[in-house]
């Protein structure tokens, strides 16, 4: 699904008629932390607060927030362990008796959703639920047959289960039976800090290739098959290439590995590590290819991948796995190179046809910008909170 690009025209400042209702949105996810579900939180928050919805964020205690906006800082620290979950649990049975009636209660990323499912039980009623499924919650939740009875419990009781993408949809659907009229699929928007600019001039030929890859240094993300796939290409492109990694490193012995295996790929390699939001807006205005080969894992998968459509708004061609939801942020062969993750030949080969091809690149590009440009935060929120 695709929107009209709200975020900069709302026609004539209209409001969503939301009947008063109030927001509670909880996350243990939010910026600076880079994320997928603290961007979503932070997207949401921003674009309902624009629209003149009545939203609090309940939020991390590290978490930065605008000014003039309604937050709530928790004392949590942003995991998803047993303590973690009873802190926000134990703040909401405080918080309850001052909740207006019109409450609705969203619990929008893995760590929040997990809180209730491990705690909610104890409450005899809830506010009207908003539940998100970013993707990984279907795997992780559904491992203890306990924790797996009290997740469908709680999505029998949720009026609205936002997913964003037909992979998650679908997973949904078999894992709870008979809440299909409820699931409302919206995919995600570019992150508006690093969104590219419509004013930015074309990607021109160059000698020198840039290949970009953004996501936490970590397994599922792949990147020690990206460099796999640069170590295989012929000596003479490899001269062309400088690659450019952008992310936190979460798991350290993975990165090592890394750095091991870029011995081998004869082209100049970066580690920038995690980056301020214009820094990361420079970085993608100044590279040529975008690739990010998520890998399906035992506790987690890509269930969209917001950082597609950043790259795509900022006109770079996508080289990614057909995995999780990643074909709903990149549309094959329109925007981006999709290839199978359990055949490292096709990576190698998509990235090859990237770099000797700039038309190619140019037509996946501007098809990527207008496709990036259609998905707003702004819609986004107001399909999620509108009344019935």
């Amino acid at each position: 699904m695709c929107f009209a690009d709200g975020d900069n025209h709302i026609k004539n400042k209209e409001r969503v008629n939301m009947d008063n209702k109030k927001i509670i949105l909880i996350t243990n996810e939010y910026p600076p932390k880079r994320g997928g579900a603290g961007v979503y939180c932070e997207e949401l928050i921003h674009s309902s607060k624009e629209l003149g919805i009545s939203i609090e964020g309940w939020v991390p205690k590290y978490a930065k927030f605008e000014k003039n906006s309604n937050f709530i800082s928790l004392p949590i620290k942003g995991s998803q362990d047993w303590i973690c979950s009873w802190r926000i649990i134990k703040h909401f049975k405080k918080q309850q008796a001052k909740m207006p009636k019109n409450t609705v209660l969203h619990l929008a990323e893995p760590g929040s959703l997990r809180a209730f499912i491990r705690f909610g039980w104890i409450f005899k009623e809830l506010p009207e639920l908003l539940i998100t499924i970013h993707g990984s919650e279907l795997i992780r939740f559904c491992k203890s047959p306990v924790e797996s009875f009290f997740f469908q419990k709680l999505l029998k009781q949720t009026k609205t289960i936002h997913v964003l993408s037909k992979f998650n949809k679908e997973k949904v659907e078999t894992f709870c039976p008979g809440i299909k009229e409820r699931i409302l699929l919206l995919p995600g928007a570019a992150a508006r800090k690093v969104k590219g600019d419509l004013s930015n001039k074309e990607k021109a030929v160059k000698t020198k290739i840039k290949v970009l890859c953004v996501g936490r240094i970590h397994p599922r993300k792949g990147q020690d098959l990206l460099i796999d796939a640069v170590c295989a290409l012929p000596a003479d492109l490899k001269k062309k290439l400088e690659c450019v990694f952008v992310g936190p490193i979460v798991k350290k012995k993975f990165f090592r590995e890394l750095q091991k295996k870029v011995a081998g790929t004869n082209c100049k390699v970066s580690f920038l590590g995690e980056l301020a939001d214009e820094e990361l807006k420079m970085v993608y205005e100044s590279a040529d290819i975008f690739a990010l080969a998520s890998m399906p894992r035992a506790k987690s998968i890509e269930g969209f991948g917001f950082v597609y459509l950043e790259a795509s708004s900022h006109g770079l061609p996508i080289l990614a796995h057909r995995t999780g939801g990643v074909e709903d942020a990149v549309k094959e062969n329109e925007t981006g190179i999709l290839t199978d993750p359990k055949i490292p030949i096709e990576l190698r080969n998509g990235l090859e046809k990237l770099i000797n091809d700039f038309s190619l690149r140019k037509r996946l590009g501007n098809a990527g910008k207008d496709w990036a440009n259609k998905n707003s935060w702004t819609e986004i929120a107001q399909q999620i909170y509108q009344s019935d």
